[in-house]
């Protein structure tokens, strides 16, 4: 699987994660890639939960400092995160 089709399984099921898990709307809602997540959408449970899935779905640590906007801020760039722990180190 190349990496453009990986990070759009990613984006997807964290997707669908946010969508039926957290905010509990049916499956046909939509929630488009770039939406903000951390200013607004997801409250402080939320984004624990969010966490928590991330961790356990992917086999990763997340430290305290990597909980920030350019990893968390959208649906998107929880994908890419994903992505960058799961590379292999060179």
């Amino acid at each position: 699987m190349d990496e453009a089709t990986n990070t759009t399984a990613i984006e997807e099921r964290v997707r669908r994660f946010i969508l039926e898990e957290i905010l509990e709307v049916d499956e046909q809602a939509e929630l488009p890639s770039d939406v903000p997540l951390l200013s607004g959408l997801l409250d402080s449970f939320g984004l624990v939960s969010l966490l928590a899935f991330v961790e356990e779905t992917y086999d990763i640590t997340i430290q305290h400092a990597e909980v920030v906007d350019e990893n968390f801020g959208s649906v998107e760039a929880v994908a890419n995160f994903v992505e960058r722990k799961r590379a292999p180190e060179a």
